[in-house]
C-alpha cells in the first residue's frame, strides 16, 4: 500500500512540535495508523524530556502496576500484536491477562460508575497487580506500549513510584497527546484498562469504518484541539 508523508508542525503546551508523519495513503483501519501516533507521541515527550533529568529504568516496573487506559484503536493494534506472538508465548500472556481479569472482577474494578479516574486508579494501584505484558519487571512490548505509557516518566526517586499513593512522585510534565486518541473512531469512545484488553475484546463493537490515513490524522488533530 502506498504510504503519504506529511510534516506537522505543532504548539503542545509550552512545546513546538515539528515532526514527519508517515501515514497509508488508502483506506484503513484506525488501528492502522497508531504506529504514526506512536511516533508523534515519542517526539513529544522527547522534546519535554530536553534538558531534565529521568529516572525509570528498565526493570523498574512499579508504574507497570497502574490502571493503564487505553484507546480502542490502541486496543485493535495490541490484540493485532498479541495474535503474532508464538503459540507458547501467547498462551501464557492470555493466561497472565485471565488472572488480572478476575483479580480486577474480584475487587469489583470492572465498574466505573460512581468513581473519579484518580479514586479508580488509587484503587486499582492498590492491588499491585502487574501488567500482562510484564516479564522480569520490563514491558516486554516495549516498541508497541500504549501511548500513555510513553507520556509517564519521572524525576523522582524510582523507589517513591511504589508508595501505595507515590507521594513524592514527580512527573515529567509531558503533555497528555494520547487523550486524542480516545475519540478517533467515535467521539463517543473513551477507554478501558489495558489490563482488561482480552475482555474488551469479547465485548467491543465490531467496527468496519475505513478512512484514509490522512483522514483519519486529521480527526486526531481535531480531537487534540480540543483538549
Amino acid at each position: 500500500m502506498a504510504h503519504s508523508t506529511a510534516t506537522l508542525r505543532l504548539a503542545v503546551g509550552d512545546l513546538r512540535i515539528v515532526h514527519p508523519v508517515t501515514v497509508p495513503s488508502g483506506p484503513v483501519e484506525a488501528a492502522d495508523i497508531v504506529p504514526a501516533l506512536q511516533g508523534l507521541v515519542n517526539a513529544v515527550v522527547a522534546a519535554a524530556e530536553a534538558g531534565r533529568t529521568v529516572s525509570c529504568r528498565k526493570g523498574c516496573g512499579a508504574c507497570c502496576r497502574q490502571l493503564v487506559p487505553v484507546s480502542p484503536s490502541e486496543g485493535e493494534r495490541l490484540l493485532c500484536v498479541v495474535a503474532a506472538l508464538p503459540r507458547e508465548r501467547r498462551e501464557a500472556l492470555q493466561a497472565r491477562f485471565a488472572a488480572a481479569e478476575t483479580a480486577i472482577e474480584g475487587a469489583g474494578l470492572d465498574q466505573r460508575q460512581g468513581r473519579s479516574d484518580r479514586d479508580l486508579s488509587v484503587a486499582y494501584f492498590a492491588l499491585r497487580l502487574p501488567c500482562p505484558f510484564l516479564e522480569d519487571e520490563s514491558c516486554s512490548i516495549h516498541q508497541e506500549r500504549p501511548l500513555i505509557c510513553r507520556e509517564y516518566l519521572v524525576s523522582s526517586p524510582p523507589q517513591l513510584c511504589a508508595g501505595p499513593t507515590q507521594e513524592g512522585v514527580t512527573p515529567l510534565p509531558v503533555p497528555k497527546v494520547s487523550l486524542a486518541a480516545r475519540g478517533l473512531q467515535d467521539e463517543a469512545d473513551d477507554w478501558f484498562p489495558l489490563a482488561l484488553l482480552m475482555a474488551w475484546r469479547r465485548t467491543r463493537p465490531r467496527r468496519t469504518t475505513r478512512r484514509t490515513g490522512p483522514e483519519w490524522m486529521q480527526r486526531f488533530l481535531r480531537q487534540l484541539g480540543r483538549k
